[in-house]
């Protein structure tokens, strides 16, 4: 979940080894089992919105890396073909390409 809402649903071993939503891919990223001994932990940029004052379309634009005018508009859920629900514009390439 991001700013209340599912980004992204499905089978438990699909999402931890190909995530398909950016904050997903961000937050796999940031564990520190998944780094390298001594090197910094990879950090999503910026902060969480206010609730109370989310900006329009999608509410993780801000911080994504994959960013771009498509997403000031909100993005529905769509099903993938492993039965994976994500809600984003830019589907994270190695969650299609698996």
């Amino acid at each position: 979940m991001y700013a209340g809402k599912v980004v992204e649903s499905g089978d438990v071993d699909a999402v931890l080894d190909r995530p398909g939503h950016p904050y997903t891919e961000g937050l796999i990223g940031s564990v520190p089992s998944r780094n390298k001994r001594g090197h910094a932990l990879t950090q999503i940029p910026g902060m969480t919105p206010s609730l109370l004052n989310l900006p329009v379309g999608c509410a993780f634009r801000q911080r994504c890396r994959y960013a771009d005018q498509v997403c000031e508009t909100a993005p529905n859920i769509t099903t993938q073909e492993d039965h994976r629900k994500i809600r984003c514009h830019h589907v994270v390439e190695a969650a299609v390409n698996a």
